[in-house]
């Protein structure tokens, strides 16, 4: 009977530890939930509130595959790029890069300044970092893109309306003193393309010299079917519009040529980044919302999309230990060699998380996942030599374009 007693004792204090236990582990905050600025600026809500992280929830709390996420390898804010900042202060909203002679381009929708960045380390307030021209009032620049032939770069404005009876991209074209110190704009030529809304124009534009000679450029419409509204969010039906520079009585225009439909398999919401790459024969398109990058084929003469509507490859911006994105900016891409790429990044939205500040207004360096595979017969870095210097360029980006000249010329 003693055992029996103190069997049923043992059981209970079992049970009531048990019960201890369950009240205090529903009485703590789940582990993902941390105090922050965030949650005391509205009203103590956790930052997986989802009245303000919808559209994070949509894209970014399902982890991607680590074999088709990008490596982080570097980063800087800009405002430790620069030893003098020319009274920008703090303030670099990221636009576009491009990369030419071995220096990356950078615009800024806030400042008319450019930076340049000879120094791919991206080290904090090196020498060879430097902002030409000066802040003045905001530029609304958002796409960058140099012209070999003469050695002037283009500087895109988003959207334009003489009347605000429709909108319009325009094109700047811009040429930096011998000592890279400022520069002056030689002429605004407008797009002969009609846009449905005011913040949903082109977003980014590239330079394309095919081996005929002829130039075009690339712009990259931000929304889908380049459009805003509902319309512009239904993913997966982005536009590259092609247009080539004319010249008549009333000035200069860019013609549209003809707009070409980006492969599906791009299923973005939204696109915000073009970069070339002549050497494999690739295009790159990045995307803000999706904090992702689609890869595939393109033919830089017949200027078209190569392949199937399911063809290339999807590569994920890297996400936090919630599988939330932390690039929440991610504007400008441009690649380095076949196998790594620097991107670009905007001011942190006020709807956007707290934590997006972190990477908001920055340079990134990222590898690509291990999924990537350079089928250009295994010439993944090959370099050429410009006639009349040793000077050696990886035959990627506007590179490719200058040494397409050097052959016309010989």
């Amino acid at each position: 009977m003693k055992l029996l007693k103190r069997s049923l004792a043992i059981i209970s204090l079992y049970i009531a530890l048990d019960r201890i236990s369950s009240a205090f582990a529903t009485s703590r905050l789940p582990d993902t939930m941390t105090f922050s600025p965030y949650q005391e600026e509205h009203n103590h809500q956790a930052p997986t509130d989802a009245a303000h992280l919808q559209q994070f929830q949509r894209r970014g709390t399902e982890c991607t595959p680590r074999s088709s996420t990008l490596k982080l390898l570097s980063e800087m804010p800009f405002s430790g790029l620069f030893r003098d900042l020319k009274g920008n202060g703090v303030d670099y909203e990221g636009s576009d890069i491009t990369r030419v002679h071995g220096k990356f381009y950078v615009v800024f929708d806030s400042s008319y300044s450019i930076g340049i960045l000879e120094d791919e380390h991206f080290s904090f307030r090196s020498d060879a970092n430097r902002l030409a021209g000066h802040k003045d009032q905001e530029s609304q620049f958002e796409g960058i893109a140099y012209i070999p032939e003469n050695d002037t770069f283009l500087l895109l404005h988003e959207t334009w309306s003489e009347n605000k009876e429709f909108y319009q991209p325009y094109i700047a074209n811009a040429k930096f003193d011998k000592q890279g110190e400022d520069y002056d704009i030689i002429s605004r030529c407008p797009v002969d393309f009609q846009l449905t809304h005011e913040n949903k124009g082109w977003e980014a534009i590239s330079y394309v010299l095919t081996s005929k000679g002829e130039g075009f450029v690339l712009g990259l419409c931000e929304g889908n079917y380049c459009t805003g509204g509902r319309q512009g969010k239904e993913s997966g039906n982005g536009r590259l519009v092609v247009a080539q520079l004319q010249h008549n009585d009333e000035g200069c225009v860019w013609k549209p040529v003809k707009t070409l439909n980006i492969p599906s398999s791009a299923d973005f919401v939204d696109y915000s980044g073009l970069a070339p790459n002549y050497g494999s024969k690739k295009i790159a398109i990045l995307s803000q919302e999706n904090a992702a990058v689609w890869i595939g084929d393109f033919d830089f003469d017949a200027l078209e999309f190569v392949g199937d509507d399911d063809d290339g490859q999807v590569f994920h911006l890297p996400r936090n230990v919630n599988c939330d994105i932390i690039y929440c900016n991610a504007e400008g891409i441009q690649w380095i060699d076949d196998y790594r790429v620097v991107v670009v990044s905007d001011r942190a939205k006020k709807d956007q998380p707290w934590w997006c500040d972190a990477k908001d207004q920055s340079v990134h360096l990222f590898s690509l996942g291990r999924d990537w595979v350079v089928d250009n017969d295994g010439e993944v870095e090959k370099e050429v030599e410009r006639e009349g210097s040793g000077a050696t360029d990886m035959v990627d980006g506007e590179d490719t374009m200058i040494k397409r000249l050097l052959r016309m010329d010989m």
